[in-house]
C-alpha cells in the first residue's frame, strides 16, 4: 500500500502528463486552466483518474472549474481513494 505522499503524486504524474508538463511545475497556486487544462480536458482528465484509481468522482466540488487549484484536485481524488480504502483521509496531513 501506498503512503499518502506516494498516492498523491501520481494523481499529480497524471495531471502533469495530460498537460505536458513537468509535476515540478506545479505549485500550490497552480490552478488547472494554467496547466492549459480546458474543460473537454478537465473530463478526459477525470476519466483518467477514475480509470487509474478505480473511483468515480462527482462533477460537483472542486472539479466544477478549471479554476480549481491543482493540489485542491489531487486532495479531492486522494480522499476519494482514501473513502474507497475504508481508510481515513490524510489527504490534508502534510
Amino acid at each position: 500500500m501506498l503512503d499518502v505522499e506516494a498516492r498523491k503524486r501520481q494523481v499529480l504524474e497524471i495531471i502533469a502528463e495530460e498537460a505536458a508538463v513537468d509535476p515540478s511545475m506545479v505549485d500550490a497556486d497552480t490552478t488547472v486552466s494554467d496547466l492549459g487544462i480546458g474543460s473537454l480536458d478537465l473530463v478526459e482528465l477525470i476519466f483518467k483518474i477514475e480509470d487509474r484509481f478505480q473511483i468515480e468522482i462527482p462533477s460537483e466540488g472542486p472539479l466544477e472549474s478549471t479554476d480549481v487549484p491543482v493540489f485542491a484536485l489531487v486532495d479531492h481524488v486522494i480522499a476519494l481513494v482514501d473513502a474507497k480504502a475504508g481508510r481515513p483521509s490524510a489527504s490534508s496531513a502534510g
